[in-house]
């Protein structure tokens, strides 16, 4: 019995090289992921841009009645569609302001926390704990006391006590700087809530791409005489720009998850799937178009290029 498994095992191994025998067995592993893939995202998926074509109806007994209207639910998502005081095309473009800031923000600010974390200080691990903790706990908790710190600022804004300690727009108007700088710089102190919790994973991303560059680069650079300003721009920069990309995606999708269009979308109930639907895949058109952006940013930066020596 044994002669023959083995028989067959040798009959086997002679009719695949070993790179079709890996390309196999790589197949027969993946088998699982991507029978659940097709069925829990891409058959979704299809269905759901077949859906933004349709009117859908449930009748009493929970059957679907879909009447074809075209592009009509899309043009009612652009041109009229409204929800109490709020509008789906201001809501859209408020979005895509708020991710073309907090992108190259979260990215800055990622880059420069992971380098922070990279050096040697007493407590590193409780930082780096620190940092992360809004993505372990990115929940309905955490939302409640983000909004309780807003309500704080906004009560002490009402009673004049936080005016009277120190108004940095203000401040910042009689130094002289100009008024759309100012604006901008105000705008980024009040998203400090969202970049903070969005950037625990980007962080971590560019911290393990940091501890990644081989560590002669450095030994070699300090050999002649180079300075940790120089390192940084001279090899952490270069070696960290690949993961960027990923970095910037990651970023896409999470702002989605916490922007104004999924609660838009998802307020509007069972009655209106087909133009939730289509208000669902033009906010997919645009995030596709700023990942166009990016990537040919990258292309034009050359992102992603090797730079080891």
């Amino acid at each position: 019995m044994e002669q023959t498994v083995n028989e067959n095992k040798i009959k086997v191994s002679k009719g695949l090289n070993y790179k079709q025998q890996k390309l196999l067995w790589a197949f027969i592993f993946l088998t699982p992921w991507l029978i659940g893939i097709g069925l829990l995202f891409v058959y979704p998926l299809i269905t759901s841009f077949r859906y933004s074509f349709n009117f859908l109806e449930l009748t009493r007994n929970d059957g679907l009645i879909t009447i074809p209207v075209g592009f009509a639910n899309y043009r009612n998502a652009l041109l009229e569609h409204t929800y109490g005081e709020l509008i789906f095309q201001e809501v859209l473009l408020s979005t895509l302001v708020d991710v073309l800031i907090n992108m190259p923000v979260i990215i800055i600010f990622s880059l420069f926390i992971a380098t922070i974390l990279n050096t040697e200080f007493r407590g590193r691990a409780i930082v780096r704990a620190i940092f992360f903790v809004p993505v372990i706990l990115n929940s309905g908790a955490i939302a409640a006391a983000l909004s309780s710190g807003e309500s704080l600022t906004q009560v002490l804004m009402e009673s004049g006590n936080l005016g009277a300690v120190f108004n940095l727009e203000e401040y910042l108007l009689r130094a002289g700087i100009g008024t759309g700088l100012v604006g901008f710089i105000v705008s980024l102190i009040e998203r400090i809530y969202s970049i903070l919790s969005l950037a625990g994973v980007p962080i971590l991303l560019f911290l393990a791409s940091i501890q990644s560059i081989p560590k002669h680069l450095y030994e070699a650079a300090e050999i002649e005489g180079a300075t940790k300003y120089e390192q940084l721009w001279l090899i952490t920069l270069p070696n960290v720009t690949p993961h960027i990309v990923t970095v910037a995606i990651y970023v896409l999708v999470d702002t989605y998850l916490t922007s104004d269009v999924s609660t838009y979308i998802a307020s509007l109930g069972r009655t209106e799937w087909g133009l939730s639907a289509a208000m669902s895949w033009i906010y997919v058109a645009m995030m596709l178009l700023v990942l166009a952006l990016v990537l040919v940013i990258a292309k034009v930066f050359k992102w992603g290029e090797n730079h080891y020596g």
